[in-house]
C-alpha cells in the first residue's frame, strides 16, 4: 500500500529558490564548480527534517574527492566511509565538503603535486598564527620509491633565502600516525649532517613545531604528522577521522591503508584488486548532490569516465546517479538540463526554457525552429513505477491554443528513451539518471519530489 501523498510528501516542501540564471555544465571535460557561483550550492534548506542522525555510509571503487578549497586531492582505489553533517540545518553538499568524514577502511593516495600545495598551507598556517610569514619559499615535495621523499626549497636565515635539499624516508607509526625520518640535508649546496650533529641540532630544535594538538610537531630528527587530525584543523576541510596502518611511496604518489582495524584495512587492499567500474554507494542520511536532493535514501553513483577516478565534488557529465530507494526533489535548474537532454534541442523543439510549479513542469521553446509555443507538463508515476508526463494545454505565441493530441504525438517522438503512455510519455531514464520504482510524486515551486523503492512483488 503507498503512503499517503498529503501527509508524507507536504513533510519535505522545499523553500522557494533565490531567483538566479542556472548554471552550464560542462560539455567535454569535468570543471570545478565555482565557489562564488550560489546556484551549484544548496541554497534552500528544506522544512522536513531527516529521521535519522544525517549521516551517510558510504562504500566506494576509483573515487576522487579534494580537500582544502579543491588543493589536496585524494584518490581512493578503495573506501568505506561515513560523511556526517556538519551543518544539520541543510543538506550535506558532497561537492563543497561540508560534512566531517570517518574512514573506517581505505586505499589512499595522494599526488606530490597536491602534497607540496598542502605542506605550503600548513607552513603558511603555523607562522600565521605567530604573526610572521613562513620563512620557507619555493617549495617542493617529490615521492620516490622505496618509501622515499624529497623536500627542497628556499629558507630565510641570516638574511639570505638558502637553498635546502632535505631526503628521507616515511612510515606508519604504532598510533596510526605518519612518520618522516630525516635523511641526508644540504643548505646551498654542502652537507650539513656532520654540521648539525657537531653543534648539537636536530629537526627539532630547527623548526619548533611542538604542539602535538595541532596534529604535526617535530621529535629529534622525525616529523611526526596525524593526517586526520592535522585536516580537520584547517580552513576549507572536513573534520577527518582515519587511521594510517601502512604507507608506501612510488613515483609521484604516496599511499596510505587505513583501516580502524587491522581487519579493515587488509580488507581494503582485498577489494581494491577487485576489478570493477568506478562506482560510490550510498545510503541514509540527507544530502545534495548535482542538482539532486535525497533523503533517507539509497543512491548508487557509477562513472562515465572509465579513464579518470569519479570525483565527487567536481560538477560535470561524468556522473550516472541510481536511485534505489529514498525521497528525491529535482531542482529547478537540473530539471531544464535533463529535459533539454532528453528532447535534444533539435530543429524540432529549440530554445527551450522550464519552470516548476505547483500545478506542473512550465515548459516553453520554439515548435519547428519558427513557432513560439507553451504547455505545462504534467509529471506524474506509470502502473509499473515509471516517471512519466503529459503535455497540457499547449498553445501557440502565447494564446492560441494547439490540438493536444498534435502536440503529444510531437513529444513523443522527441523525447530519446521515451515510450508513449496514454496522452503522454513515459520515461526509462532521464539523461541517464535511474530514478528507480517511482511509488509517488508531486510539484511544488521550484522541484519535482518523487518517493523511489522496492518494486512491489506479484502475488
Amino acid at each position: 500500500m503507498y503512503v499517503n501523498s498529503v501527509s508524507t510528501l507536504s513533510q519535505i516542501q522545499f523553500r522557494p529558490v533565490p531567483v538566479q540564471q542556472a548554471p552550464q555544465r560542462a560539455v567535454a571535460a569535468a570543471i570545478p564548480r565555482p565557489a562564488s557561483n550560489l546556484a551549484y550550492s544548496p541554497y534552500t534548506s528544506d522544512s522536513w527534517k531527516t529521521t535519522q542522525n544525517n549521516t551517510i555510509q558510504a562504500q566506494g571503487k576509483n573515487v576522487g574527492l579534494r580537500l582544502l578549497d579543491k588543493t589536496l586531492g585524494l584518490k581512493a582505489d578503495y573506501i568505506e566511509a561515513s560523511f556526517t553533517d556538519k551543518t544539520p540545518e541543510n543538506p550535506i553538499d558532497i561537492e563543497e565538503v561540508d560534512f566531517n568524514l570517518h574512514v573506517r577502511s581505505g586505499a589512499v593516495s595522494v599526488s606530490d603535486v597536491d602534497a607540496t600545495l598542502t605542506v605550503e598551507k600548513l607552513l603558511n598556517r603555523s607562522a600565521a598564527s605567530k604573526g610572521k610569514a613562513s620563512p620557507v619559499k619555493d617549495l617542493r615535495v617529490a615521492f620516490d620509491a622505496n618509501n622515499q621523499i624529497r623536500v627542497e626549497g628556499k629558507v630565510k636565515a641570516l638574511g639570505m633565502n638558502l637553498p635546502f635539499a632535505v631526503k628521507g624516508s616515511v612510515s606508519a607509526g604504532n598510533a596510526g600516525e605518519i612518520r618522516y625520518d630525516l635523511g641526508k640535508a644540504k643548505v646551498a649546496g654542502m652537507p650539513v649532517n656532520g654540521l648539525m650533529s657537531v653543534m648539537g641540532l636536530n629537526l627539532d630544535k630547527l623548526l619548533k613545531l611542538r604542539n602535538p594538538s595541532e596534529g604535526y610537531y617535530t621529535s629529534g630528527n622525525s616529523l611526526v604528522l596525524n593526517l586526520g587530525q592535522t585536516i580537520s584543523q584547517l580552513d576549507g576541510a572536513p573534520g577527518m577521522d582515519l587511521t594510517v596502518r601502512d604507507i608506501s611511496t612510488h613515483l609521484g604518489r604516496l599511499n596510505l591503508v587505513v583501516g580502524d582495524t587491522p581487519e579493515d584495512a587488509a580488507r581494503a587492499l582485498r577489494e581494491k584488486q577487485a576489478k570493477e567500474p568506478a562506482f560510490v554507494k550510498a545510503t541514509a542520511g540527507h544530502a545534495y548532490i548535482d542538482g539532486f536532493f535525497v533523503k533517507n535514501g539509497a543512491i548508487n553513483i557509477y562513472d562515465l569516465t572509465p579513464g579518470s577516478p569519479l570525483n565527487l565534488n567536481y560538477q560535470g557529465e561524468e556522473k550516472s546517479i541510481q536511485v534505489k530507494s529514498g525521497f528525491v526533489g529535482i531542482t529547478d535548474w537540473r530539471f531544464e538540463e535533463l529535459i533539454k537532454d532528453e528532447i535534444g534541442e533539435t530543429e524540432d523543439f529549440t530554445e527551450i526554457d522550464t519552470n516548476l510549479k505547483k500545478d506542473g513542469a512550465h515548459l516553453q521553446g520554439k515548435l519547428l525552429g519558427a513557432i513560439p509555443v507553451s504547455m505545462n507538463l504534467q509529471f506524474d508515476r506509470t502502473d509499473t513505477g515509471k516517471i512519466m508526463f503529459t503535455p497540457v494545454s499547449p498553445k501557440a505565441f502565447g494564446f492560441i491554443p494547439l490540438p493536444s493530441g498534435f502536440v503529444g504525438s510531437k513529444v513523443q517522438k522527441l523525447v530519446k528513451t521515451g515510450t508513449p503512455y496514454g496522452n503522454g510519455v513515459a520515461i526509462d531514464g532521464m539523461s541517464g539518471i535511474d530514478l528507480g520504482y517511482v511509488k509517488q510524486l508531486v510539484h511544488q515551486n521550484g522541484y519535482i519530489v518523487l518517493e523511489s523503492g522496492e518494486k512491489p512483488q506479484a502475488n
